[in-house]
């Protein structure tokens, strides 16, 4: 019995340790479970993380390179360049005054900026005639040691330095600052010298305008040159000595800094007056037959049939302070005044818009006695505030008179008023124009269409401003604003990101070309061949193209198929990362289609990935989303289109930054390719340029504001110059741009769009 007994325990027992010993297997699988699903979701985690940093960089374009184009114009081909591992978007790789085609030439290296080792930059050496190659150029003297005299030649005088070699490194600029050329003091533009290694010594000469001093009342003693201080908005004496013949004055200079040619007391008094805040405007606007419909002159050129200078005189007002009193008159053969100078917004406004009802003139069109009448309204009570006139016509003038530009500049002078000039249309005296505006220090704005004008104001207000502006808001002015277009991304931009699509890997050209012109108010309400698969139209939606680009919201654009890590299978196999079917299919439902782009992660096999794209050449899109999101997302297929139609002009020299200058001139932003070396290739990115401005300190260092529609990345590219060596002796720059960190090269693309 007691042998028995401990059996039945015994089987008791291992019947109780076969259920504890499954238990454990359960308990041991579910931790295995858990611990591999833990890995596995952790392994999707990162791998998640990884894709999410790498797809930003999916909409920069790699570049397809031709190794027989020439990317920054140097004069030595890609291929070569690659060979030679010298950069093929910068000219001067090496940012000596010598491109990369002249550092052969000479013998130097190009990834050197001083070759011989003296401290003397190779192209500096060139310039100062010496030899790059050599230590001590005339066998007796080190290069190093060796002083210079080196003359600036300007258009109203001269500069002329002595110093080491360094001093033909040395710039001058010649500025326009509002500040100082309205100043009525000022008898010269102002002008910046600046000499990166200093000089031993410097003097400026510079001639005057003895007829238009005489006739302003303005003394010989009184005449002598001025340091502008940016900051202090303030005008130093340093004194001057007259020639014998009265012509000129000459001084010595101190260092770098902003010099001109002024008139005692009365610099300072226009300064005063610039700072005080008080600013009269009186707006002159043409009201010939011209602007009129056809009905009106069959012989109209039907330039502003919609009143467009109406809503830019309104416009302007409504945006300056309410300080600011304004005068407005209309003129055609004269001057019609319709409004004396009034703080009251409400009824200048009211003034304005009467010109609605005006009938036009047909007497002719006279520029000058019209600006004559014009600064004639200003009177003794203005005298010591800031007063500009800023006209705008569209014709010839027929002025038969006897008013000359001499008068019109001698009156604003005395009257210390300011003169802007608009033309619109195609024909007009620039001539006129120009020398009107620049000779009382203004600025002259070509129009070629009306609808341009109602985005202009914001230009000619941001001149108006003196142009000196905190580009880093810690407190103290840094830049002058050389153009600013207005274009401000939060109203002018998209409300979504950049996207791909089944055609284009990445669409940000077509999109900031649509910005650009949705700012300009010159978007074709529909463009294109219907047959073809890019033609778009905005009728029958209710897209206002009047209203800011940010206020047109699009359902496709919210799609969780925008987010790649929303959908994709982390767990895929293959060679492909893919998007997981359910995602897939109901976004096929909804008008989307797949694309696959590289995509290449260590431990996985991957070579590519699947990305979920709206699809342009789909109808479904207009019903599973609406006719709005239909129409834009063609139109921005549309304008990608263009891409390739004409092609830009890299900024490599001075003659090219001023082509951009003269298109944000009139407020035009510019569609600007930006264009890297990544990893041996080159890869670009397009952007807006809204605004370019220029270091307070340093002339050869620019600062472009962009609009980047990929967002998350510096909205800055600074462009500095390099004084190089040209053939011609006259001065010319090589330009490398630097963004988010990168050495970029900048080309710009004018393209334009019309309807078809």
């Amino acid at each position: 019995m007691a042998g028995g007994s401990l059996r039945g325990d015994g089987s008791k027992a291992k019947l109780i340790l076969i259920p504890a010993a499954a238990v454990a297997l359960v308990v041991i699988g579910i931790l295995v479970y858990l611990a591999i699903k833990a890995n596995e979701d952790n392994r999707v985690s990162a791998l998640r993380y990884k894709f999410n940093q790498f797809f930003p960089g999916t909409y920069n374009t790699v570049e397809t390179i031709d190794g027989d184009g020439d990317y920054d114009g140097d004069g030595v081909i890609n291929s070569v360049e690659a060979s030679a591992k010298t950069s093929m978007i910068s000219a001067d790789t090496d940012k000596d005054g010598l491109t990369d085609s002249d550092e052969e030439k000479y013998g130097t290296n190009p990834a050197s900026a001083d070759t011989d080792g003296d401290g003397i930059p190779d192209g500096v050496e060139v310039r100062a005639g010496l030899d790059p190659l050599s230590l001590i150029t005339d066998g007796k003297t080190k290069d190093a040691d060796r002083t210079f005299t080196r003359v600036i030649r300007l258009d109203d005088g001269s500069i002329t330095l002595t110093g080491k070699a360094d001093i033909y490194g040395a710039t001058v600029d010649k500025l326009e600052l509002n500040s100082v050329s309205s100043n009525a003091g000022a008898l010269t533009a102002p002008y910046e010298l600046y000499c990166d290694g200093g000089f031993e010594s410097a003097e400026i000469n510079f001639g005057f305008d003895r007829d238009m001093t005489e006739a302003s009342g303005i003394a010989d003693r009184s005449i002598r040159f001025f340091k502008f201080d940016p900051y202090l908005k303030k005008y130093n004496s340093i004194g001057g000595v007259m020639s014998e013949d009265g012509n000129s004055v000459s001084c010595k200079l101190d260092g770098n800094g902003v010099y001109l040619l002024g008139a005692d007391n009365i610099i300072h008094q226009a300064a005063e007056a610039y700072t005080s805040g008080k600013l009269n405007v009186h707006l002159i606007i043409d009201n010939s037959a011209s602007m009129y419909p056809s009905s009106s002159e069959y012989r109209s050129e039907e330039n502003d049939v919609d009143f467009r200078r109406v809503a830019f005189a309104q416009k302007l007002v409504t945006s300056l302070g309410n300080e600011v009193k304004f005068a407005i008159s209309t003129f055609t053969y004269d001057l019609n005044s319709i409004c004396k100078f009034d703080a009251d917004k409400t009824r200048v406004l009211h003034a304005i818009d009467s010109i609605r009802k005006l009938s036009p003139g047909f007497d002719g069109t006279s520029v000058e006695r019209a600006m004559i009448r014009g600064l004639e309204m200003f009177g003794p009570e203005t005298i010591s505030e800031r007063n500009i006139i800023i006209i705008l016509t569209d014709g010839i003038s027929t002025e038969t008179g006897g008013y000359t530009i001499s008068d019109i500049v001698a009156l604003s002078k005395t009257k210390n008023v300011t003169v802007m000039t608009i033309s619109l249309g195609k024909n007009y005296d620039r001539e006129l124009l120009e020398s009107i505006a620049h000779s009382t220090g203004g600025e002259y704005f070509p129009i070629a269409e009306a609808k341009i004008l109602e985005v202009l104001y914001s230009t000619m207000i941001a001149s108006m401003d003196d142009d000196i502006v905190d580009e880093n808001f810690d407190g103290s002015p840094d830049s002058y604003t050389i153009y600013d277009t207005g274009f401000d991304p939060d109203t002018n931009g998209f409300s979504f990101g950049n996207f791909k699509s089944g055609t284009s890997q990445t669409l940000d050209f077509g999109m900031v070309m649509l910005a650009r012109d949705w700012f300009r108010k010159n978007v074709p309400e529909h463009a294109g061949d219907k047959s073809d698969s890019i033609s778009y139209t905005f009728e029958g939606t209710t897209i206002n193209l009047a209203e800011p680009l940010r206020k047109v919201i699009l359902q496709t654009m919210q799609a969780k198929w925008m987010k790649p890590e929303s959908y994709l299978d982390f767990l895929s196999g293959g060679d492909v990362l893919r998007a997981n079917r359910s995602s897939k299919s109901e976004a096929e439902k909804n008008g989307w289609t797949t694309v696959e782009i590289p995509y290449i992660e260590p431990g996985t096999g991957w070579k590519e990935a699947e990305l979920l794209v709206p699809d342009h050449t789909s109808g479904t899109l207009r019903t599973a989303y609406s006719e709005n999101d239909y129409a834009m997302i063609r139109a921005i297929h549309y304008y990608d289109a263009l891409r390739d139609t004409e092609s830009g002009f890299g900024i490599n020299s001075e003659n090219d930054l001023n082509k951009v200058k003269a298109v944000m001139a009139v407020g035009d932003p510019v569609v600007t390719k930006l264009m890297w070396e990544e990893d041996g290739k080159c890869v670009s990115r397009y952007v807006l340029m809204t605004a370019l401005r220029r270091d307070l300190e340093n002339p050869n260092t620019f600062k472009i504001k962009i609009y980047d529609v990929n967002g998350g990345t510096a909205d800055t590219v600074i462009l500095n110059r390099t004084l190089k060596v040209t053939r011609g002796g006259k001065d010319d720059f090589t330009y490398t741009g630097t963004w988010n960190g990168k050495a970029v090269a900048l080309s710009c693309y004018l393209t334009k769009v019309t309807a078809k």
